[in-house]
C-alpha cells in the first residue's frame, strides 16, 4: 500500500510541474521624457524581477558593451545570441544605437548609459544556451498610431506555442514587460512589422529555477522512496 501511495504522489507532482502558468508584469509611462523618470515602469520590473528571482540568478543585458551599428547575429551575453529580422534605418533607428532623437523613437533606459537596442518593422530572436523561465524588458517609443495596426507580439515555445501582447503606448515614452513561466524555453522573439520606430533596453532573464524542482528530480526522488519502502517491509516481514 505505502509504495501504491508514493507512486501516485510522484506522478501527480510530474503532471502540475509540466503545465506552463504564465504571469506577466506591466507598467507604462505614456509620454515620458526620454530622461524620465518611468516610476510606473520601475515598478514593474521591480516586481517582475522578484518573482524571476525565484527561479534563479538574474541576468540583465544593457547593451552597453555592444558595438554601435546594425548587424546580425549580435552576441549580447554568454550563452545569449540575438538573431535581427529588420531593415538598417541607420544609427537611431535599427541595430545597437547609441543616438536619442526624442520619446517617440527607440531609447536608452540604463541609468548613465546611451546604447539599447532597435529593429523597426522586424523582428528580434533571442536565443539562449541555457532554457530560461523569464524574461523581461523596458519597451520605448511605441504609438498606438503605428503599433495598434499589426500590435508588438512577443512569441516563445515552452512546450506549447505561445504568445503574448504588450499593451502599447498612446504618445511613446517608455513601459515595461516581462513574464516568468512555470515551464522552460530557449528563444524568444519579439515582432512588431509596423512602421512604428522603438526599441528596447535592459532586457532581464534568468537560468534554472532554484525552488521549482524538475519533473526528473522527483521521478527520481519517489524512485528512491519506493525502494526504501520495500526495504522497511521486508526487514519487517
Amino acid at each position: 500500500m505505502r509504495k501504491m501511495v508514493l507512486i501516485a504522489l510522484a506522478s501527480m507532482v510530474w503532471t502540475s510541474t509540466s503545465q506552463a502558468s504564465i504571469i506577466t508584469f506591466v507598467g507604462q509611462d505614456d509620454g515620458a521624457p526620454t530622461s524620465g523618470p518611468f516610476p510606473l515602469s520601475d515598478a514593474a520590473q521591480t516586481s517582475f524581477e522578484t518573482a524571476a528571482a525565484a527561479f534563479g540568478s538574474l541576468n540583465t543585458i544593457t547593451y552597453e558593451s555592444l558595438a554601435v551599428g546594425f548587424y546580425t547575429p549580435i552576441a549580447a551575453a554568454p550563452g545569449v545570441s540575438i538573431t535581427l529580422s529588420a531593415g538598417d534605418f541607420g544609427n537611431g533607428f535599427s541595430g545597437i544605437s547609441n543616438t536619442t532623437v526624442g520619446n517617440l523613437y527607440g531609447f536608452n533606459t540604463t541609468p548613465g548609459g546611451s546604447q539599447w537596442l532597435g529593429f523597426p518593422e522586424g523582428s528580434a530572436t533571442f536565443t539562449f544556451a541555457t532554457p530560461i523561465h523569464s524574461f523581461g524588458t523596458f519597451l520605448t517609443g511605441l504609438q498606438t498610431i503605428f503599433s495598434d495596426t499589426t500590435g508588438l507580439a512577443i512569441t516563445f515555445n515552452d512546450g506549447s506555442p505561445e504568445l503574448l501582447n504588450p499593451p502599447i503606448n498612446v504618445n511613446g515614452g517608455a513601459e515595461y514587460f516581462g513574464f516568468t513561466d512555470t515551464s522552460a524555453f530557449s528563444s524568444v522573439t519579439l515582432t512588431d512589422t509596423s512602421a512604428d520606430a522603438w526599441g528596447i533596453d535592459d532586457t532581464t532573464y534568468n537560468g534554472v529555477p532554484s525552488t521549482i524542482p524538475e519533473p526528473s528530480s522527483i521521478l527520481l526522488l519517489g524512485g528512491a522512496l519506493c525502494l526504501i519502502t520495500l526495504k522497511l517491509r521486508k526487514k519487517l516481514a
